[in-house]
Formats: C-alpha cells, sequence, structure tokens
C-alpha cells in the first residue's frame, strides 16, 4: 500500500468525490430518460462498485469518506457516521431514500463478496436476474452458484431449441400494428389464453418488449426443463417440440402473415 502525504490524501478525495459528481450527473440525465432495460441503472451501480474499490484499502480512505460525509450533509441527506461505505456511496450517487439506498448497497455488497469486476457488473446483474434479486441474497454459496451456472447453461440450450424451431413455428401470428421487435432486434412476446383442454390460443404479441423480458421468459423456459429433471436427453426435448408442433398443425386455426 502506497503511503500518501496529506496533501497526496486531499488530492485523492477530491478525485473520487469529482467522480461521484460525474455519476449524479449521470444519474440525473438517466431518470429523465428512464431506460426500461435497466441499463443505466447498472452502469450507475457499476460506477458506484468501481469508487468502492478505488477508495477501501488506501491509506487515503478517511479522507475520502470525511469529503463524502460533507458534502452529503451540506446537501441535507441524513446519515450516520458509522453508514458503510457503499452505502454512502449509493445515497450520494442516487440521493434516494434509505430503503432503496440499502438495496443497492446490498446488491453491491454481493457483488464485491462475489469479486466481481467493474467491467462484469452488469451481466453479472442480468444473469442474476436484476438488482433486487441480488439485494435477496446473502451472497452466493457454492450450491447457488451451481444452480446459477446450471440455469445459464440450460438457457443456451432453450436458445438453441428455439433457433432451430424458425422454419416451422407452432403458429405465426398477424401483423398489426402491435407488432413490434424487442431491443434485441430478435425476439419478441406473446400472450394466449389457455383453453380447458390444455391447448393455448395466441391472442397478440406484447409490445415495446425488451431484452430483458426475453431474457426472463427463457430462464423461466430453462427452469421448468430443470425441474422436470435434468436428465432428459436433448433429443427428447427436440422430440416434444416436433410433437407440439405436428399437433398445433392438425388442431390449432394458423394466423397468417397480413
Amino acid at each position: 500500500m502506497t503511503k500518501l502525504t496529506k496533501e497526496g490524501k486531499v488530492a485523492m478525495a477530491t478525485k473520487v468525490v469529482g467522480k461521484l459528481d460525474e455519476l449524479v450527473a449521470k444519474r440525473k440525465v438517466w431518470q429523465v430518460e428512464f431506460d426500461r432495460t435497466n441499463k443505466g441503472l447498472y452502469k450507475l451501480l457499476a460506477g458506484c462498485l468501481e469508487s468502492y474499490y478505488e477508495i477501501k484499502g488506501t491509506t487515503a480512505e478517511k479522507e475520502i469518506l470525511d469529503a463524502i460525509k460533507v458534502a452529503l450533509k451540506a446537501r441535507k441527506v441524513k446519515i450516520q457516521e458509522s453508514t458503510p461505505v457503499l452505502t454512502l456511496l449509493v445515497r450520494y450517487v442516487f440521493n434516494t431514500d434509505r430503503r432503496r439506498a440499502h438495496g443497492y448497497a446490498r446488491a453491491l455488497r454481493v457483488a464485491v463478496g462475489e469479486k466481481i469486476t467493474v467491467a462484469d457488473f452488469a451481466n453479472w446483474v442480468t444473469k442474476f436476474g436484476g438488482v433486487e434479486e441480488v439485494a435477496r441474497t446473502q451472497g452466493a454459496t457454492a450450491e447457488t452458484i451451481k444452480k446459477r451456472e446450471q440455469l445459464e447453461a440450460k438457457v443456451e440450450e432453450v436458445k438453441s431449441l428455439l433457433a432451430n424451431a424458425v422454419d416451422t413455428p407452432l403458429a405465426t401470428v398477424a401483423k398489426t400494428f402491435l407488432v413490434n421487435a424487442a431491443d434485441t432486434a430478435e425476439y419478441t412476446l406473446l400472450i394466449g389464453k389457455t383453453q380447458a383442454n390444455g391447448k393455448t390460443k395466441v391472442l397478440s404479441v406484447v409490445p415495446k418488449s425488451t431484452s430483458a423480458m426475453i431474457e426472463t421468459a427463457m430462464k423461466k423456459i430453462a427452469q421448468a426443463l430443470i425441474d422436470a429433471g435434468d436428465n432428459i436427453a436433448k433429443e427428447q426435448l427436440a422430440q416434444a417440440v416436433e410433437d407440439a408442433k405436428a399437433e398445433a398443425a392438425n388442431d390449432a386455426k394458423m394466423f397468417e402473415v397480413a
């Protein structure tokens, strides 16, 4: 650890606070241009994580935290002397209520515990299922990590099955003003109504579906396959898809693209 002079510590504190002020400016833009995919939120939290890694363990840590506390108090943000570093950073950047700040800070604490890098943070949160899902955990156990890896592998299998089914879909939905590609420009979502016989009538696309919504849907499919028994062979899954397509072709009224 490099030992800093008093002037060096003050300079470092000024630098860190300056970076936090840049995040505050970005947060204000994010609030106005609120993106439904949460990409902006993840970038802001990654910025907080970067500042945390920059602060912790340095000889200037006390000076930096004192400077942050002074700035927060000047903004009339109530904090305690014992407020954790991550909570301080979140309160500074987001200027939010304690409940939301603690949720964000808990998610960042899990990231620190799992040694997540700043560059990997956004993808890590997305795969986890979002900030709230991360915040609910107390950190990943070996079992949690194993299950997550199993789910990720199964999601890739689902994507492969879907790609193979493009040429022979269960149904084709008529084009309407509601039809639009998700921001992945690859998939969209549909909504249907299940009948008493167990079959489903496709009724409409879901407008403005996002990549996050698509990812969640694929995870649901993947988790259902895992729950049904992870020893199901790929051949059996492919056959099930073929059987469903054959039944749909025979019994369901197909929509034609307008």
